[in-house]
């Protein structure tokens, strides 16, 4: 569709008010633009690093693995092709925008009949459900391929699939459904957004703590300060990222401010630096962690974070791990299966002493 297909002239007293609401949003725009390609660059380079640590000394066999490291890769070129298309869209906006009046930038800016528009709201919603995969499918295999655990998880991911599927129909077709019923679904979105990465969060988090204590209690001693609590630290922390942001934009949405803009374009980059921050993190805990004592570390990480392969052809007693793709296998870790084969082992060597 052309530029000249812009809404046809309106009336003083429309204009007026068109034209205040352009000065105020036209620059959260532009605010909007500049944080974005800030925090791009922030996430370009964190992904380069991940990329060199998911695929350095390890293997890709795993299905688990070749999934997130598809993933990661597939949210770059999404965010990329984002952070291109909002150039383009300046330029349009601000110096190229010409047609019937009034030539204002939000006007532009509103129309979803044009697809750099219409690539934002695409764009962020496939990165929120591909998002929302992984981490359904990190707790899945954290609780050891429990489907029950995932249930509610995957279903508050359809009702995303559902409302926001809607949204995006009504974007480019707005006198197909009413604007009083299309309320319904634009409530909906972000506040299921928000609970379904709490929820999911939440049960990664409780099963890495609950490792914890079950090891603690076993009597196990850690060879390096490499533990299960910095591994549940890394991911709450990581995770509160894109929490923190929703629940921003929440409040912004229902109170209608402009700077909601700004919050959308950031969580773009956002929710790929969620993901690629864990393996970054990891790594450098586990290079301090080898850096502070002289030979590795025996520390019970879950193995969904990293993917070191075995050194010297002997395998580690347990799990050591750096990158957040090597499927998981936390009943490899069990305090009771550990302590089994540690009392065995004690009343073997207790028997051939007695000789």
């Amino acid at each position: 569709m052309s530029d000249a297909a812009v809404p046809p002239p309106m009336d003083p007293a429309t204009l007026a008010a068109l034209e205040e609401l352009n000065k105020t949003y036209q620059v959260y725009f532009l605010a909007a633009f500049w944080v974005e390609a800030v925090v791009y660059g922030i996430y370009l380079s964190l992904f380069i690093s991940a990329i060199r640590i998911m695929t350095k000394k390890r293997s890709l066999d795993h299905f688990a693995s070749r999934v997130f490291l598809s993933g990661i890769i597939i949210m770059f070129i999404l965010i990329s092709i984002h952070n291109a298309s909002i150039i383009y869209k300046m330029i349009r906006a601000y110096a190229l925008f010409i047609g019937t009046p009034p030539n204002l930038p939000v006007v532009y800016f509103q129309d979803f009949i044009k697809w750099d528009n219409f690539a934002h709201p695409v764009i962020l919603a496939l990165l929120t459900w591909l998002g929302d995969y992984l981490v359904i499918y990190r707790c899945f295999l954290i609780w050891r391929r429990n489907y029950y655990v995932i249930l509610l998880p995957a279903f508050l991911l359809l009702v995303s699939l559902g409302t926001t599927s809607v949204n995006l129909y009504w974007f480019q077709h707005p006198d197909s459904i009413p604007f009083d019923t299309m309320t319904h679904f634009l409530n909906v979105i972000f506040p299921v957004n928000l609970i379904q990465n709490i929820l999911t969060t939440g049960l990664i988090a409780f099963k890495v703590w609950k490792q914890h204590r079950e090891t603690r209690a076993s009597g196990l001693m850690l060879g390096s300060n490499i533990d299960l609590i910095t591994v549940l630290r890394i991911v709450v922390e990581s995770a509160l990222i894109y929490t923190v942001e929703m629940f921003v934009m929440i409040i912004m949405f229902y109170r209608a401010h402009p700077g909601l803009v700004i919050v959308q374009h950031l969580l773009t980059p956002s929710i790929g630096i969620v993901f690629v921050l864990i393996a970054v993190r990891a790594h450098v805990a586990k290079s301090e962690s080898v850096a502070r004592n002289a030979y590795p570390s025996n520390s019970m990480y879950p193995s969904w974070m990293s993917g070191d392969r075995e050194e010297g052809g002997r395998r580690p007693p347990m799990p050591i791990i750096t990158t957040v793709t090597e499927q998981h296998h936390l009943e490899d870790m069990s305090p009771t299966k550990l302590r089994t084969e540690l009392s065995d082992s004690y009343r073997k060597s207790a028997m051939f002493s007695r000789y």
